[in-house]
């Protein structure tokens, strides 16, 4: 698997989360969440650190190449605070409907502002949403005047308008009916033309500055256009997929620290004559949140990595990775909220309380920029791709590598579409299982569930079902897990030997299923000798 210098250098310089004060600690991450105080001295601390250059492509000043180890760096941020690594990052995915269609004046702009620390603000409409998403009182339409439009309307739960420079804007053209993105510099608009609506309070990652904006005819001109005017609703698809691709950062390093959390706690608590967690029920939790982690990360890491190589078959693999990754990581740490009782709701017994706030902040971004439903539908819409023609399953290997080099972000993304034509990745099924079976016999039992959802899944590309529906939803979930553990084996077999496969390739594809004694103890023991270690990495304190 891919490392990074950048985000081990950053993990080393935020330093032991412990601490009872200072950024980026747990005390204070529960401090601000308790007030729902935006983290101003984190923020500061990764701004002194260099954070906005990784948010910023490298053509344009900044040091962001690969999606990979932006992926990283959030996750590093996330497993101290979920709320300080969003906002952190949000300019980036502010951003990025400018990297993928704007003009170089306008990428200057915005990534001069970027750079120097200044905040954006992005507000997209679902395509296709009917969930918690969409919302009937974001009315934003774009009137055509002369030399541009005229913006009437309101934009709602946008994170950090109040405080932003840009806007990156989708509006409804009312003459055409077609959408347009704008990238507004609200700096420069009329203080008369827009109002800025109060801050709406969330139940997770309370400290974000979530709020609306409504405008009253301000002019906006049309070099503020992104894309071509009308093209607004392709350019929302194809900046979700990059944004859903890079979102599970935040579940990950939610569930790796509230997993570490748990094992610290549980290991320490005794029960009976002897530890909690020598009692098997427990171990066995353990043991499965770990395996979680690490299929999480594998299909997170992959998927960043597709997007890259293959940005067409990036409408398949970033819906798997929004649909999968915060959902193992929220279903995990709920999990282990039942394994933990009732104490892990007392806020500075342990670890200044931080499980409570990362449970609420990984239920959050399982529903941001796209709940579960509206994933399994748009997977069980690209479906098709798999009723055709077989792909070449060789286009993706470069991407399973242990060591694997992308085309610089964001080169090559102007080819990513809203709809997928094949899917290199699937096609490889039964070449994959053939070599599980043939090269490793310990893995012909996880091949052969494989084989099967295999084919049930190609039952399913050639009789479509309506995407919303019970039966497309069941596809859309088959076609999520088929893929990613596809992604698993195939990493498997290009070379990084992932010795938990077995197992993962059944928790992935039968979930639900407990996992093997054999199995539980092995991954138990991997987890207390990475957890109970005293480097910075391992983000816990020493035994």
């Amino acid at each position: 698997m891919n490392t990074f210098p950048s985000a081990e250098a950053l993990e080393h310089t935020l330093g032991d989360p412990h601490l009872p004060n200072g950024p980026l600690t747990y005390a204070a991450a529960m401090a601000g969440d308790r007030a729902e105080r935006r983290p101003h001295a984190s923020l500061d601390r990764l701004r002194g650190w260099g954070y906005p250059a990784f948010l910023v492509p490298a053509a344009l000043g900044g040091r962001l190449t690969s999606l990979e180890e932006l992926l990283a760096l959030a996750r590093v941020v996330a497993r101290r605070d979920p709320t300080a690594a969003l906002i952190a990052t949000s300019p980036w995915m502010a951003g990025v409907p400018v990297w993928q269609a704007g003009t170089p004046a306008q990428q200057r702009a915005y990534a001069d502002a970027a750079l120097r620390g200044q905040w954006s603000a992005l507000s997209l409409r679902e395509p296709g949403s009917h969930g918690p998403q969409e919302n009937v009182a974001d009315t934003l339409t774009a009137c055509r005047a002369d030399g541009g439009y005229r913006l009437e309307g309101t934009a709602t739960m946008v994170s950090d308008v109040r405080m932003a420079r840009f806007a990156c804007l989708q509006a409804r053209e009312p003459e055409t009916g077609a959408d347009t993105m704008l990238l507004t510099d609200l700096e420069q608009l009329p203080t008369a033309g827009y109002e800025l609506l109060p801050r709406v309070s969330t139940h997770g990652v309370r400290g974000a500055d979530v709020a609306g904006i409504r405008f009253h005819g301000a002019f906006v001109p049309a070099s503020a256009v992104l894309g071509r005017p009308g093209g607004g609703a392709d350019l929302t698809g194809r900046s979700l997929a990059t944004i859903r691709t890079v979102l599970p950062a935040f579940g990950l390093g939610a569930l790796d620290t509230g997993l570490r959390c748990a094992f610290d706690f549980l290991r320490h608590q005794r029960v009976h004559r002897g530890r909690a967690v020598d009692l098997p029920p427990v171990r066995a939790e353990l043991a499965a949140a770990y395996l979680d982690l690490r299929v999480a990360e594998t299909v997170a890491s992959t998927c960043a990595r597709l997007l890259q190589r293959l940005p067409a078959i990036a409408p398949v693999s970033s819906a798997v990775a929004k649909y999968l990754v915060p959902h193992l990581a929220e279903q995990r740490l709920r999990r282990l909220a039942g394994v933990l009782g009732p104490r892990y709701l007392l806020r500075q017994d342990h670890w200044s309380g931080i499980f409570d706030k990362l449970l609420r902040d990984a239920r959050l971004f399982v529903l941001l920029h796209g709940a579960a439903h509206d994933m399994l539908g748009t997977l069980a819409a690209q479906l098709s791709c798999l009723d055709g023609p077989a792909a070449d399953p060789r286009r993706a290997d470069p991407a399973f590598l242990p060591v694997c080099v992308a085309p610089p972000y964001p080169s090559g993304l102007r080819a990513l579409a809203v709809a997928s034509g094949n899917d290199p990745v699937t096609a490889a099924l039964d070449e994959v299982c053939t070599a599980l079976r043939t090269h490793e016999p310990a893995l012909a039992g996880a091949a052969a569930s494989l084989q099967a959802e295999g084919a049930r899944l190609r039952a399913d590309a050639r009789e479509p079902a309506d995407p919303g529906s019970e039966r497309g939803q069941r596809a859309g979930e088959r076609y999520a897990r088929v893929f990613a553990a596809l992604c698993l084996a195939r990493r498997h077999l290009a070379g990084e030997r992932l010795h938990w496969l077995a197992p993962a390739l059944t928790a992935v594809l039968r979930p639900g299923t407990p996992l093997p004694a054999e199995n539980v103890e092995s991954l138990f023991l991997e987890l207390a000798m990475e957890y109970a270690g005293r480097s910075a990495l391992s983000l816990s304190r020493p035994a």
